[in-house]
């Protein structure tokens, strides 16, 4: 039964791995550490002097040795571990508390923490953390222990407090600017970070030096990221360039991130002529740099692509970025692959990019294959996880794509299908056809398959 438990949810996620991946990346760049000092209510350095235990959660009363920004008064200061809520209880009485997460304190050590006003009052959570305010959790080291005042990273903070101070924006950036030649590698990294934060296009040369000859692989990850933000053809050169020469893994899969973030055409043959010699990781990258570019001229070498590598990933990734495209010949590939591709995943791949790209010609050929039965067996098996991973992508394609009226027609089939699931996305589906501008019998209709779903 577990075995057959992973096998259905591994089926489910992994064509949505990569974007998973790329969504994640662009969510920790999103926020950078400037962002979080200048945003932050205090930044304190404390020193733990008591751990107390309260229902839902522990906390750190701490002695307030320094209050950057001044706001804390007060010679303590009592602060929740990183809290998150999850509900709890027996049957349907369903109370929601609160729980630490792993990031914690430790009796007689000193730290430094960005705290910020606490969000209790906002969730209205009866069970949350008390405490007044509440640790900024960030993957970047918003807290950490020190021993030695001279601290490289307190010194950091002070330095970007005082540039996110500073009311001309323009001393604001050169100040920044003048921070990227610190020796420090942390240094570096986040003054790259506030001057992605602040989207100057003052910065892309620094940005290109850095990508070009830092020492630190993390300090060319994040100056490939900024250059991502910025736009000219000067730096669409210089991450073809970089590309070419760049060692690092890391480096060369932002470098290709950033290239589909300027939508840079221009790098698209390049990219396609790479893929054979990258590793995975990077494969990914250029796939999804490819199919943002929107050029239907790498249909030929996609097509080529998918018939020679076998990692279902990547097939998938190539199918539906395939499928997007509405060229004579991209369109006999992808009808050609949803009539006749043995696996469900593929095509399912087609119907994600004719759907994605609102391609209605496809309609037609889409609602044929609804004809697939569903699966009988109750329990999770492999045959069942196959049959929502085409059922869920064509109920969402017949949705977007149909009329209202071919929508009820073409779903009907479900009526009797016997995965709760497919059934539950299918009434709502049809639901929302009920309040268009649809012919009293097409209403009617519709309310007789959800009498018939809801008998099952």
């Amino acid at each position: 039964m577990k075995s057959r438990l992973f096998h259905h949810f591994a089926f489910l996620l992994f064509i949505n791995l990569f974007l998973i991946h790329s969504q994640v990346n662009a969510q920790w760049a999103a926020v950078s550490y400037y962002s979080l000092i200048k945003g932050a209510t205090d930044i304190l350095i404390i020193k733990v002097d008591r751990i107390a235990g309260e229902p839902y959660g522990e906390k750190a009363i701490a002695h307030v040795e320094r209050s950057f920004k001044e706001i804390i008064h007060g010679d303590s200061i009592k602060l929740p571990f990183v809290y998150t809520s999850w509900p709890t209880g027996k049957k349907n009485e369903m109370v929601s508390v609160s729980e630490t997460m792993p990031v914690s304190f430790e009796v007689g050590k000193r730290y430094v923490v960005l705290i910020r006003k606490s969000r209790q009052t906002i969730f209205n959570n009866p069970h949350g953390a008390k405490t007044e305010y509440e640790v900024i959790n960030y993957p970047k080291e918003t807290i950490f222990d020190f021993t030695d005042d001279k601290d490289p990273r307190i010194l950091e903070i002070e330095q970007l407090l005082k540039r996110a101070d500073e009311n001309d924006p323009k001393v604001r950036i050169d100040s920044l600017l003048s921070m990227i030649h610190s020796n420090s590698k942390e240094t570096r990294n986040n003054a790259i970070e506030a001057l992605i934060d602040l989207k100057s296009e003052k910065a892309a040369e620094a940005f290109i030096a850095l990508l070009r000859n830092d020492s630190d692989s993390n300090v060319r990850y994040s100056a490939a990221l900024g250059l991502g933000y910025l736009h000219a053809d000067s730096i669409v050169i210089a991450l073809l360039e970089c590309l070419q020469t760049e060692k690092a893994k890391v480096v060369r899969y932002q470098i290709i991130g950033s290239l589909g973030m300027i939508r840079a055409k221009i790098a698209a043959p390049m990219l396609l002529g790479l893929y054979e010699m990258e590793e995975y990781d990077v494969r990914n990258a250029i796939l999804q740099t490819i199919s943002s570019l929107g050029d239907s001229t790498v249909i030929p070498s996609l097509i080529h692509l998918f018939l020679i590598d076998q990692d279902l990933q990547h097939r998938h990734s190539m199918a539906q970025t395939i499928a997007s495209f509405h060229t004579l010949e991209a369109d006999e590939f992808s009808s050609a692959l949803l009539d006749t591709a043995k696996k469900y995943w593929l095509k399912s791949a087609v119907i994600d990019g004719w759907s994605g790209s609102t391609y209605t010609k496809g309609f037609d050929k889409i609602a044929r294959w609804t004809s697939i039965p569903c699966a009988s067996d109750d329990h999770l098996s492999k045959a069942k996880a196959e049959i929502q991973g085409l059922a869920f992508p064509l109920l969402r394609a017949i949705e977007k794509l149909g009329m209202p009226d071919q929508i009820a027609s073409t779903l009907k089939v479900y009526s009797a299908c016997s995965d709760p699931a497919i059934r539950d996305m299918t009434v709502r589906i049809l639901k929302k056809q009920m309040v268009k501008n649809i012919t009293v019998e097409l209403h009617k209709e519709i309310e007789e398959e959800i009498k018939t779903f809801s008998s099952h």
